[in-house]
This record gives C-alpha cells, structure tokens and sequence, in this order.
C-alpha cells in the first residue's frame, strides 16, 4: 500500500495545541463546563460518535479535540492511540509535530525584529546573508541571474521563488548540496549535523525556481528566515523564540527536539494509503523523524516543532489561531 498522505493527525495536533497544561491532566471539569456553556448534550455525544468511528474505522490512529467558547475550553477529549502499536493510548496531554504550522511563529520572530527597528520587510536578505546578493533562476532549461535581490517580504509571502529543490530541473544540483533530494522531501533537515546559517548560505548558490516577486512557491523560504533572525537578534533561533515566544506564552513543551524523558507523550505518526486506512510511516527523516534521537543541531523550526500550548494571554491568541490552522500534509514528489 502505497503512502499516499498523512492523515488527520496534523488536524488534531492542531486542534490539541491550545489545551492548558494544568487542567490537561484532569478532563473532567471539561464536560461539566460543556454543559455550564450551554453545549447541547446531544450534539457533544455527536462530536464523541464522530470522533471514536474515525478511530473504530481505522481511519485516524487517535484525536484530541478541544472546543472553546468566548476564549475558554467547554469540551476536551482524547480517543484512540497515541502509538497503536505500542498499545499507548491517546491522551490530552500526548505532544504532537505541528510541522509548518510553525512558520507562524518563526514569522513572528521576524515581525517582532522589525518592531524593534533591526529589521524592516523590504531589507534584501543578503543585509544579513550576503550569499543571497546575487541568486540565479533556473528557466527555460538555462539558469539567469534574478532580475531583484530577494526581500525578507518575499520570504514571508512564499513569493522569493525558492522551492524546495525536488523539481526535475534543479533536483541533481541541490542534491549534490545535501538539499533536495538529500533531505527526505526537501524540507527534512532534522538528522543534519548543521546549523541553519551554513545549510543557507550553501542554499543561495543554486538556482531557484521563479523570479524574487513573480510566482508564490513553497519552499525554504522559512528556513531562511530563520537564518535572518539568528543573524539579526545575535542569539540561537531556538533561544530567540523561547525568550520572546513560548517562554512568555509558558509553551512549555514547545521545542525543536523532545528531551527524552518526554518520549513516550510524542504520537507516532501514521500516513494514509488509497484505501484511506492508517499505516504507521516508516522511522526515519520521511516518517517518523529524528526529533529525539537526532544531532540536535539544525534547527528546522517550522518542519520539527513540537507543542502543547498552554495560553491564557488574549494578546497572543491571533498567533495561537495561526498555528492552530488544520491541514492535510501529503507526500512530495
């Protein structure tokens, strides 16, 4: 049975993502607030039905659901496995991968350095990569010099056209490079013994894919912006964000890689074939990732994090909603 996606469970990493770690443990005050909200006791049994066949049909290995009204929880829940074969149940505090949900926040990270004044988003990257002055296109089957210097705009808009180097054209050229191919889909940088400044600056040596400005692709763009916030703040992403972000959000599950006492709350990851029923994805960068057993160096922020959210700040809830975005993450090429 061929992978064909992995299924819902980046859904419910983001629907568990704003649960409050001091009542996570405990979910019965939960079902009294359902009720205390006004939640219609038929339509919560619903939501249990719904949520339990996916499992029973073994569609999804296991969810956490969280409802909340006027900014507070009114129904939490936790079915199925956490690791099905390990016999491991769901709970809701299990930690999950929230992949590129993270880009949110590493463009937070940006936002807040342009707040200070040590960035704006029309500074060309190479203010602080100067690798990134002079990059090439490849078109047409030859590779021409980029009409404009790439801007931190375009990287945050997905618009600087770098892709992430699995096209047939540039494939061979960023493998070579330890990108593309090399790393899993591209985008998996987790087991590398690198820190993202020098995966970067290696970066902006091959060609891209589109003109800076003319055509939205997906790719390293995140990567980069990684790399500018380490350069511009003078700290460690993973320090930069922990200080601004997640320490005073009191994320504190939020991280690059799980430390391993915390190994047995990580969900496995499962993928979906063409007959839509669950597989567990193999070990390694295409599945289950390096995330706890890995170098721990290359901080690939917006494909490795890690969370359990607990938040009571109203201010940050936008941010929260960004992060919490459902998504479906299919296999690349």
């Amino acid at each position: 049975m061929r992978m064909k996606s992995l299924v819902p469970w980046l859904v419910v990493a983001a629907i568990a993502a704003i649960a409050a770690a001091p009542t996570a443990q405990n979910p019965a005050p939960r079902a009294a607030a359902a009720s205390k909200a006004g939640l219609a006791s038929e339509r919560v049994a619903r939501i249990d039905r719904a949520l339990q066949q996916y499992v029973d049909d073994n569609r999804i290995a296991g969810i956490v659901a969280l409802v909340l009204r006027d900014g507070q929880p009114v129904y939490e829940k936790a079915v199925g496995w956490s690791d099905k074969e390990a016999g491991r149940r769901m709970t809701t505090d299990t930690i999950f991968r929230i992949a590129s949900q993270t880009k949110a926040i590493t463009s937070t990270a940006i936002l807040s350095l342009v707040e200070e004044g040590k960035l704006t988003i029309n500074d060309p990257v190479s203010r602080m990569i100067p690798q990134f002055a002079k990059t090439t296109v490849a078109a047409g089957g030859s590779v021409v010099p980029a009409k404009r210097p790439i801007t931190i705009r375009d990287l945050l808009t997905h618009t600087a056209g770098i892709s992430y180097g699995t096209e047939p054209a540039i494939a061979s050229q960023y493998e070579a490079k330890g990108l593309g191919p090399a790393a899993g889909f591209g985008w998996y940088t987790a087991d590398k013994d690198e820190p993202v400044c020098s995966t970067m600056e290696r970066l902006a040596t091959l060609p891209f894919v589109a003109q800076p400005g003319e055509q939205w692709v997906y790719g390293y763009n995140t990567d980069i912006l990684g790399c500018v916030v380490e350069r511009a703040s003078g700290m460690p992403l993973d320090a930069f964000i922990k200080a601004r972000i997640t320490e005073p959000l009191r994320m504190t599950d939020t991280q690059f890689f799980l430390p391993a006492a915390q190994r047995n709350r990580l969900a496995a990851v499962y993928a979906s074939g063409d007959d839509g029923l669950i597989k567990r994805a193999p070990d390694g960068p295409r599945g289950q990732g390096n995330y706890i057993d890995g170098p721990r160096t290359r901080t690939a922020w917006c494909w490795s994090s890690i969370t359990h959210v607990s938040t009571e700040d109203q201010r940050w809830r936008p941010l929260l909603s960004a992060t919490m975005t459902p998504c479906r993450t299919s296999e690349r090429d």
